[in-house]
Parts: C-alpha cells; sequence; structure tokens
C-alpha cells in the first residue's frame, strides 16, 4: 500500500510525515457533496533517503500488514462475539439465573466482544507498534 505525504520535520533521522486520509467518496468530493474534511495522520519513518522538511514522498506499506491490521481490528471482535454468544446458550443451563437464555446469551456475547477491544488495545500498545514499519520509497 503506497501513500503520498509530506515530510513535517526530522529529528534523529526519523521524519515525521503527514499523509492525507482518502475519504469515503474516494475524494470525489463535487459529486459526494458529503462536506467531509480531509485530515492528516502523522506517522513516523526512518529517514533512509534523506528527505527533507517540506518534500512530497512516497510511502509503502506492506498490504499483508494492513490485511493482518484489519483482521486483528474487525473480525476478532466478531468472531468473540459470536464464541460468547454460543457460550452463553451453552453454559445457561448451568446457572441458576431469573432472566432468559437469549438475554444471557447477548450479555456474555457483548461481553466476550468488549474483552476482545480491551486485548486489542493491549496488543497494539505492546506489538503492533513494533512491527508495522513504513517505509520512505522515494522522493518526489
Amino acid at each position: 500500500m503506497e501513500k503520498t505525504g509530506k515530510v513535517v520535520s526530522i529529528k534523529d533521522n526519523i521524519a515525521r510525515i503527514e499523509v492525507v486520509r482518502v475519504s469515503a467518496c474516494g475524494e470525489k468530493c463535487s459529486s459526494c457533496k458529503g462536506g467531509c474534511s480531509t485530515t492528516g495522520v502523522y506517522i513516523e519513518v526512518e529517514n533512509h533517503t534523506n528527505a527533507q522538511p517540506g518534500q512530497l514522498v512516497k510511502v509503502d506499506l506492506k498490504t499483508s500488514t494492513v490485511m493482518k491490521a484489519a483482521f486483528v481490528a474487525y473480525i476478532f471482535p466478531l468472531f468473540m462475539l459470536i464464541l460468547g454468544t454460543v457460550s452463553g446458550t451453552l453454559l445457561y443451563p448451568r446457572f441458576d439465573i431469573t432472566f432468559s437464555s437469549e438475554l444471557f446469551s447477548i450479555l456474555l456475547g457483548f461481553s466476550a466482544m468488549i474483552l476482545s477491544y480491551i486485548l486489542i488495545r493491549l496488543i497494539d500498545r505492546v506489538y503492533l507498534k513494533e512491527r508495522i514499519k513504513y517505509t520512505i520509497t522515494r522522493v518526489m
């Protein structure tokens, strides 16, 4: 996945680059009229190409890394929701609960989904920031 960004600053051979996010309409705002504003995301990249502040650069991220991150962010919570709901259905007879089995299953499912978001947050802080590495491919 290749993006174009602008070098904002350089400190200790680390370039801070502003990459503009693509809006949902695909930057065809005249046909969309949704009124969305373009926002920038700042990333830090090792500056092996000797880029200077103000220059436009091409930044690359492996597609497999993007797909893994999307799996963790979207599929894992869905899996936990389903697992919690099915577990709630199976575990309901073992507990002396006064409300319905469907409500118990839904509560357990949402609890498992919330737990998955907490786990993702912990994984993101410890592991993923070291694995997701952008590289500057060229200075434009």
